[in-house]
């Protein structure tokens, strides 16, 4: 693997999942003005558009001819369709303390996957690092804990979530080598637009409409799917998607634990909260641990 291949990797993945540490502000504002499952369906449904536009004018090409494509269409169903569903009624039955910590155990999950079927093994220390940024998020989730009650249907729906991201991180790995990033981006905006679409009509019925148009005519609620739909969706799933073609998905997938760090970053200077001098540097050891996975790889 070159370096240049190395750190465009490595770079794509950390801009990707800075990208999705921010978008948690706007999906709190989003919240505050409609039901989740219109918000899902209006922003897959605004990226697949977009998408479409950027390759209508020839930004990008597709090329799905001849392909085989089963393994594709699963990734798509695995991430963003499945995994934001058992995400969204996961979070609603967890604590913050143990929902965090269930959602940093992706980077554990893939590293297995990653050995079985990619035959991509970790070193000793990329393993002790993924180890080190799980006990920051696993402390810091404890400090900021809601004092929820833990379901254990949740929990169930929680690993569910965490075992589609992994999967979706070894498929988007494993196809990449006849589908571009923009090709494996396409199908799941399109696999989000359709699946979203169609379960927020099936749980909200005669809801959904007067929801869908009440929410499309409020300032705070576009400008909120703006951000999740074109940075939040197109731009970080393609760089996502690009990182996963350069570099080892035990790689790209540590930088999701950085979005604890981004997230606490983000709620201290754009939402003024207080944060403990002890989460800042639980931060830093979070941080520290992708760090290492990233540094400690094995030399092809």
């Amino acid at each position: 693997m070159s370096d240049k291949k190395q750190f465009l990797g490595v770079l794509a993945a950390l801009t990707a999942n800075i990208i999705f540490g921010f978008s948690f502000i706007f999906s709190k504002t989003a919240l505050a003005v409609s039901h989740p499952l219109i918000i899902l369906s209006v922003r897959f449904t605004f990226a697949f558009i977009f998408l479409n536009i950027l390759c209508f004018v020839g930004k990008f090409k597709l090329n799905f001819k001849g392909k085989p494509k089963a393994k594709l269409i699963l990734m798509a169903f695995a991430q963003p369709l499945l995994y934001f569903i058992l995400e969204l009624y996961g979070l609603s039955m967890v604590s913050s303390a143990l929902s965090g910590v269930i959602i940093a155990l992706v980077p554990v999950v893939v590293i297995i996957l990653a050995s079985i079927i990619l035959k991509e093994n970790a070193t000793k220390m990329q393993i002790l690092c993924t180890a080190v940024s799980i006990a920051g998020i696993g402390a810091v989730s404890i400090i900021s804990n809601d004092g929820s009650k833990n379901h254990f249907l949740g929990i169930i729906l929680l690993f569910g979530a965490v075992l589609c991201a992994s999967v979706f991180n070894i498929l988007s790995r494993s196809e990449s080598a006849k589908f571009s990033p923009i090709e494996r981006t396409y199908i799941m905006f399109l696999i989000g637009a359709i699946g979203f679409n169609f379960i927020a009509v099936l749980v909200l019925r005669q809801n959904y409409l007067p929801l869908l148009f009440s929410s499309l005519s409020d300032i705070s609620f576009l400008v909120s799917v703006i951000y999740l739909s074109l940075f939040s969706s197109v731009l970080a799933f393609l760089l996502y998607n690009f990182s996963t073609t350069q570099i080892s998905v035990v790689q790209s997938s540590s930088f999701s634990n950085i979005i604890t760090a981004v997230t606490v970053f983000a709620g201290v200077v754009i939402l003024k909260e207080k944060f403990s001098v002890a989460e800042y540097i639980l931060c830093g050891v979070i941080i520290l641990g992708v760090w290492g996975v990233n540094t400690f790889t094995v030399k092809k």
